[in-house]
């Protein structure tokens, strides 16, 4: 008994003084981690792509919201098959009441008031990934439109009452003008709320993660040296710890088998207190780190119970239970974002691919308009100088006799190359539609310019080799100004050769003209000139291209009427006839005379249109400002 009784006190003693010569140090590492989501099943997504079914009053505001949204952490957009996917559905939103809410602004030491729509909005959001539903929420909000802020309450009526003016005239048209309303503010205002809303649920982020081991230092302690062994091989791994890469499971294995030894060794009682935390400590933090779950929570519980310090214990515990665990691993190391670098990088190796693409086929594009540029100025010059030549050499040209009868009764040769400016105004009727209608054209040797009201503004312009229209009637992104094309800049650039824009007599062709003989046209014995103008196919055989017609009154040699019809492939495409009905004697012209009534007869395409010009003004070498180059119009509209 008492052999017994010696035996345990000497078990106290050396535990007592195992417990008194221990003593430990703290050792912090900072490691980078990846704060994950809930669902595993994004782990593997990198690409996002959102789409919109919106009302269809809202569908301008698409392409803006494909731009802006959704930008989730962790995630590259893509435009059209991204495999996480946003789905919203939007419905217009619906007016609720204009407010005006006063603020007290100290700095000022006033009130100030602020006037501002309120609008219920809709919107229905999922997120897919591989056709798993992962969210779906209804996001029904009150969003505010600010109209106006002012110091005078008064003063904000006036918009206030203007607001709702609109709206009332919204509502009953059905026609809602986004930008006016501020719609598209109050949506932009919710799908931000969604994108916070996602950002929250979905994202992937890089952060740092700060762990804490307890190392003995007491040499005199019995464990001492495999304890060291321990603390060098974590302390090495740790400092290799990255997103991708963790601890090496293997290499620390034999470790955390001793470590587990240790709480058999030392069983829970007062005298073991350190040496369970430590080891306790030790092995909650690295299962923690090695994605074991289960022995985590294990050790972390052991050292809650351990009664020392046990706040580190919870944070392990808390650290575990807020984990995103699958198949027993916490997700902490992947390649996501090394894939996401490279991912980025490819996209931009392909966005400056393209973009180089661009920037070549513009230099390209720069080249071939030089090139265009130069030869549309060449035929500008050409046709001035052939409009010239041929005025001084009529008897030389084919069908001079007919020429110079003409040309006589426009005024004469030397007035006609006197011509450098000329101005029409015209009223049109169109058949079928009494909206009245107008036209001004103004023209140089270079430059032409036309502006109808239909009641719309219009405007065709040819600067020189450039040519653009312009239409008030076109809304919304597209452009109002838009560049010809060099079909419709051949149309339009005949109007540079004055003769033509006044009296529609093409001297450019006349010596491609053939009589065809006389005939009766409108009631009157009529010479007919005809001009079949052919080029060659893909397959080089000749096909027509534009038939030219001039009917000419064989008495007083007016132009009775012109026809022309166009070809495309061979097949009619375009006919149009003008039938001068009227002509009245120009001062500047040497008493000449110029058509004042040209009854139209177009076809193509989009059907027949008949109307009919008259010519109210006629200037010829007018003075008027200059207003061919329009500066508001011209400059405002290229830049």
């Amino acid at each position: 008994m008492k052999k017994t009784l010696l035996l345990i006190a000497l078990l106290v003693i050396a535990s007592i003084q195992a417990q008194e010569k221990i003593s430990s140090k703290k050792k912090k590492f900072y490691i980078p981690v990846i704060n994950y989501p809930e669902f595993p099943i994004l782990d593997n997504a990198l690409t996002q792509t959102t789409f919109y079914q919106m009302d269809k009053q809202l569908i301008q505001e698409e392409p803006i919201l494909k731009k802006n949204y959704f930008n989730i952490e962790g995630f590259i957009k893509d435009p059209a098959n991204g495999k996480l996917r946003i789905y919203l559905t939007i419905e217009l939103p619906q007016y609720k009441a204009t407010k005006i809410d006063s603020i007290f602004d100290k700095k000022k030491n006033g009130w100030k008031f602020q006037a501002f729509s309120n609008y219920s909005v809709k919107i229905k959001m999922e997120a897919k990934c591989a056709d798993k539903l992962l969210l779906t929420k209804d996001f029904n909000t009150v969003e505010s439109y600010l109209i106006a802020v002012g110091s005078q309450k008064d003063n904000l009526k006036a918009a206030v009452e203007m607001n709702n003016k609109k709206i009332a005239e919204a509502e009953r048209d059905g026609n809602y003008t986004v930008a006016e309303l501020g719609l598209d503010t109050v949506i932009y205002s919710s799908v931000q709320a969604i994108q916070n809303y996602l950002n929250y649920k979905l994202r992937y982020t890089i952060g740092e993660e700060k762990i804490k081991f307890e190392f003995v230092t007491s040499k005199s302690h019995p464990e001492y040296e495999k304890l060291l062994a321990f603390e060098n091989e974590i302390t090495v791994q740790m400092q290799k710890v990255t997103l991708e890469k963790g601890l090496d499971e293997k290499t620390l294995s034999p470790h955390l088998q001793y470590l587990e030894s240790l709480l058999v060794k030392y069983p829970l009682s007062p005298a073991n207190e350190n040496i369970r935390f430590i080891v306790t400590n030790n092995l909650a933090e690295t299962y923690y780190l090695l994605e074991n779950r289960e022995k985590a929570l294990l050790y972390a519980n052991l050292l809650i119970e351990n009664d020392k310090q046990d706040s580190r214990g919870s944070s392990i515990v808390k650290k575990v239970n807020n984990g995103f665990f699958v198949d027993k691993k916490i997700r902490s190391h992947t390649t996501r974002f090394a894939d996401l670098q490279k991912l980025g990088l490819k996209i931009a190796e392909e966005k400056e691919e393209k973009r180089l693409a661009f920037f070549e086929k513009i230099q390209q594009q720069d080249a071939e308009w030089e090139i265009e540029k130069s030869n549309r100025e060449a035929y500008l010059e050409k046709i001035k100088t052939q409009r010239l030549n041929l005025l001084d050499s009529i008897p030389y040209q084919l069908n001079a006799n007919i020429l110079a009868k003409v040309v006589d009764n426009l005024g004469g040769s030397q007035a006609l190359k006197k011509v450098e400016k000329a101005h029409l105004f015209s009223k049109i009727s169109i058949e079928g539609t009494n909206i009245p209608q107008t036209e001004e054209k103004w023209a140089t040797t270079s430059h032409y310019l036309l502006k109808k009201k239909m009641p719309e503004a219009y405007y065709e312009i040819v600067n020189g080799p450039e040519a653009w229209s312009h239409d008030d009637r076109e809304t919304g992104l597209n452009a109002k100004w838009a560049k010809l094309t060099s079909y419709d800049y051949s149309n339009l650039s005949k109007n540079v050769d004055l003769v033509n824009f006044l009296t529609d007599l093409r001297l450019d062709l006349w010596n491609n003209f053939e009589v065809l003989g006389e005939e009766i046209y409108e009631g009157k014995m009529c010479y007919h000139l005809n001009y079949f103008e052919k080029t060659l196919s893909s397959g080089n055989r000749t096909i027509p291209k534009t038939d030219y017609h001039v009917f000419i009154d064989k008495e007083n040699f007016n132009i009775v009427s012109t026809e022309k019809t166009e070809f495309d492939n061979g097949n009619k495409s375009f006919f149009e006839r003008k039938l001068f009905g009227d002509y009245r004697p120009v001062a500047a012209l040497n008493s000449g005379k110029i058509p004042h009534k040209i009854n139209y007869e177009i076809e193509d395409f989009n059907g027949e249109t008949f109307y009919q010009e008259t010519r109210e003004k006629v200037e010829i070498n007018p003075v008027f400002g200059n207003r061919i180059f329009m500066k508001e119009v011209y400059f405002g509209g290229f830049k």
